[in-house]
């Protein structure tokens, strides 16, 4: 793919580091060249210094044949600006933001930013769920939901059940079943034994009940 990044700070350098390991063609753009050298370390891309709001330095990145643009600064107006710039004049398929003020996650979802990502709620959403739960194995943010991934033990009144006559909320699914060291991938007529180990995928609005369906949480 042929990725446009704009911000070359921890995040955007990190990205575009990542990126470019992959064997894609990545461009990364800052207003300031120190920076853009720092990140010259372990990535053989493209480096611009300028702003990438600006039409004319988009243009020199190659954003009329770009895949997907990336907004990572630390200003949300420069972030937002910039993916409008790169939607609507360049009609760039996938742009995504990185939404510094959580309260700000819907101005970019309500102008249509295909996908956002807040770090700050991430990590608050992180030590929460390592506070409550501790069976969460990750939390990946997509399109502004929170997607949990659970190492949950079977016990109590889920064992003996077959999964179709188990309670589970939709927003979830058991992606695997563990048992004896051996993984299952499970059907509607798997049944469930004591101990057995499922790996759960889940919107994180629904935990509690996912857990009080697998019998972990009262």
């Amino acid at each position: 793919m042929y990725i446009i990044i704009i911000g070359c700070g921890r995040v955007g350098s990190r990205l575009a580091q990542l990126l470019s390991a992959a064997e894609n063609d990545v461009v990364i753009i800052d207003t300031e060249s120190t920076k853009l050298k720092e990140a010259d370390s372990g990535f053989d891309g493209i480096t611009i210094i300028g702003d990438g709001t600006d039409q004319d330095i988009m243009e020199k990145a190659g954003a009329s044949r770009a895949d997907v643009f990336v907004a990572t600064t630390d200003d949300d107006n420069v972030n937002l600006m910039a993916c409008q710039v790169a939607k609507q004049v360049f009609n760039i398929k996938r742009v995504i933001a990185r939404v510094n003020d959580p309260t700000r996650e819907q101005t970019f979802k309500d102008l249509k930013i295909d996908a956002t990502v807040c770090p700050t709620s991430i990590v608050a959403t992180c030590f929460k769920n390592a506070i409550i739960h501790s069976d969460l194995i990750a939390t990946i943010a997509m399109d502004g939901e929170n997607i949990e991934i659970s190492e949950i033990t079977i016990k109590g009144p889920a064992c003996g059940k077959a999964l179709k006559d188990i309670n589970l909320p939709k927003e979830s699914t058991i992606a695997t079943v563990i048992r004896e060291k051996k993984m299952l991938t499970p059907s509607k007529d798997t049944v469930l034994q004591d101990g057995d180990i499922a790996i759960v995928v889940n919107l994180d609005g629904v935990s509690k009940e996912v857990r009080k369906s697998l019998g972990t949480e009262e």
